[in-house]
């Protein structure tokens, strides 16, 4: 009977340490495959952007802003068209909400590690095109820093370097040395990724919510501005905001997250809400644009108006003349005699 128990207990061990070397060489296998992905991205077309994008016509005061894009292939637009990128888009909202020309100048690679955001910042605060110097008011309302990095700290969790007190330093470089208002975008949840299976699903999803959880409060103890990319990415199917490969947002993806970057943006700086968005319309746009191109057309649109509105005038007045009209006949009905009504 005790040889029995005994062999029971070591057949059930042994399945139990079988079981787990399994699933612990399932997930090496499956991290290395990502891993190579990974760094295959390196290679992927990506936006290299570095201009000044133009402030809305008659609505420019003549002075500029600063845009910086630092961190990973979540903000540098990868197989995307440059137009349709995170600088391009941000840079363009930007220029509408601050009514002044934006110089954009981005420093965004694919699958930078933490390793990487150092240089970057060196990069950016040794710019001459986003030099203080170019402004004439370059105040924190007048340049932004956005920074998204720690995907690769997950993937390469033993070649990156801790990935907290590096970005906590980068951003107390841009506000004390560039005078920048620095906005992080955290670690997504990459255990929501399309494509992945269970163990790697379950490891992804628990270190990224934990880096992203330390990135916010370390944005928050650092004065800047925590925004979360997975809750960015909602509204519809995750799997069309998201690159085929699943790894990076596809190009509707990247216009989500511009839009959530320029509404915080917008509420650190208390833009105004309404915003003229009339040279967006092509019918408009050319309206406006017809007074610049055919002389003594503003003189001649002038005079339809006043006209216009005199015919309105006009119209409005006859129903009111007739209305007088018909209260008057009323008035003066003539009232029968006393006496002819007494006869």
């Amino acid at each position: 009977m005790g040889r029995r128990l005994i062999y029971t207990l070591a057949t059930m061990g042994a399945t139990v340490v079988g079981a787990g070397a399994s699933a612990a060489g399932l997930l090496r296998h499956q991290a290395g495959s990502l891993r190579r992905s990974f760094d295959d991205d390196k290679n992927r077309r990506y936006s290299t952007f570095t201009e000044a994008i133009a402030a809305p016509r008659d609505n420019d005061d003549d002075d500029s802003a600063a845009l910086a894009i630092i961190g990973d292939s979540w903000l540098c637009g990868v197989d995307v068209d440059p137009e349709q990128a995170p600088p391009t888009l941000i840079g363009r909202g930007l220029a509408r909400i601050l009514g002044t020309t934006v110089r954009v100048q981005t420093t965004a690679r694919p699958s930078a590690l933490s390793d990487d955001l150092h240089r970057q910042v060196d990069e950016v605060l040794r710019s001459p095109w986003l030099s203080r110097q170019l402004s004439d008011h370059w105040t924190e309302d007048r340049r932004f820093a956005i920074i998204s990095i720690g995907t690769g700290d997950i993937i390469h969790p033993i070649q990156a370097t801790i990935g907290v007190p590096v970005l906590n330093q980068a951003i107390n470089r841009l506000q004390r040395e560039g005078r920048y208002t620095v906005f992080v975008l955290v670690c997504p949840n990459l255990g929501g990724l399309p494509g992945l299976r269970d163990p790697l699903k379950t490891s992804l999803r628990r270190t990224s919510r934990v880096l992203a959880g330390s990135q916010w409060l370390a944005a928050l103890a650092a004065r800047a501005v925590p925004l979360r990319s997975t809750g960015s990415l909602s509204g519809t199917t995750r799997r069309s905001l998201l690159n085929d490969s699943g790894r990076f947002p596809s190009e509707l993806g990247y216009a989500q997250l511009s839009s959530t970057l320029l509404a915080a943006i917008a509420e650190r700086i208390d833009a105004p809400i309404i915003v003229d968005r009339s040279l967006d319309i092509p019918e408009k746009g050319e309206t406006a644009r017809r007074h610049e191109l055919v002389p003594g057309a503003e003189a001649q649109s002038a005079a339809q108006n006043d006209s216009d509105d005199e015919t309105q005038t006009d119209s409005e007045a006859q129903p009111d003349a007739e209305e007088a009209a018909v209260t008057e006949d009323a008035g003066t009905e003539t009232v029968p005699n006393r006496s002819e009504a007494a006869s």
